[in-house]
């Protein structure tokens, strides 16, 4: 009886998995939803995931840590370059110039390569009963895409892993990682971005506000020299959008 409800078990841990195969599909964003799910739910928790080992210590934290309800939806973000060339034995052509053969041939390759990346992030939701579905989005700037995604989806929970190299040069807040370029964006400001390192989190919001001069706690000290105003006020000036 006992062997009989292991393999029932087991059999359900399948489907699960099959199930989390399927959502692994590339579709065009257009910042909705399509069907049932809804992507912009103040409850639900976004990751970044990628080639790196931190993706998958982001992914453990956020299901340890903000996975509250079995309604929680988890969102798996994966940023991958645009194909402006494609290979062949002779080297590489331009997309432009590559044969219809050759663009679905090398496309294909990259589309299982992709999924065979976001299978252990989805067998990693599987085995702990987490919800998920996926997000691709091409483009050439991890960081700009998910600026973006904020936006478009107003993401109130992200979740970014981050090595050990990287997380050093960020107690400064002088390096040009994803997470840090997220942070100093004013996308940040739209949602709580957790940053994990090694499976813990470390803080950015304490290197930008030493780093930045505008946030400062030194820098906003009137000097013993300088008058103070009890009516003057802080005044936040937008800078004009430029076209990029």
């Amino acid at each position: 009886m006992q062997r009989r409800s292991n393999e029932i078990e087991e059999a359900e841990e399948e489907e699960d998995g099959r199930r989390g195969l399927e959502s692994v599909r590339e579709r065009e964003l257009e910042g909705r939803s399509s069907g049932t799910v809804s992507m912009n739910g103040d409850d639900n928790v976004y990751v970044g995931v990628g080639k790196g080992d931190s993706s998958m210590d982001a992914l453990r934290w956020a299901i340890d840590n903000l996975i509250t309800s079995s309604s929680t939806l988890l969102f798996l973000i994966h940023v991958f370059p645009e194909t402006r060339f494609i290979p062949y034995p002779l080297g590489r052509l331009t997309r432009e110039k590559a044969s219809q053969e050759q663009v679905e041939s090398f496309m294909s390759q990259e589309r299982e390569k992709r999924r065979t990346l976001l299978l252990k992030f989805l067998h990693a939701c599987s085995a702990s009963k987490v919800k998920v579905e996926t997000i691709l989005v091409e483009s050439d700037s991890v960081a700009k895409a998910i600026q973006d995604l904020i936006t478009i989806l107003n993401i109130k929970k992200l979740v970014l892993g981050m090595d050990k190299s990287n997380a050093r040069k960020a107690t400064v807040m002088k390096g040009n990682s994803v997470p840090e370029l997220i942070m100093r964006s004013s996308a940040a400001e739209m949602c709580v971005v957790k940053v994990i390192c090694q499976g813990r989190e470390i803080s950015m919001e304490e290197a930008m506000m030493l780093n930045s001069p505008s946030k400062s706690p030194l820098a906003q000290r009137p000097r013993k020299d300088q008058p103070v105003d009890p009516f003057a006020c802080i005044c936040f000036i937008s800078k004009p959008k430029t076209n990029s």
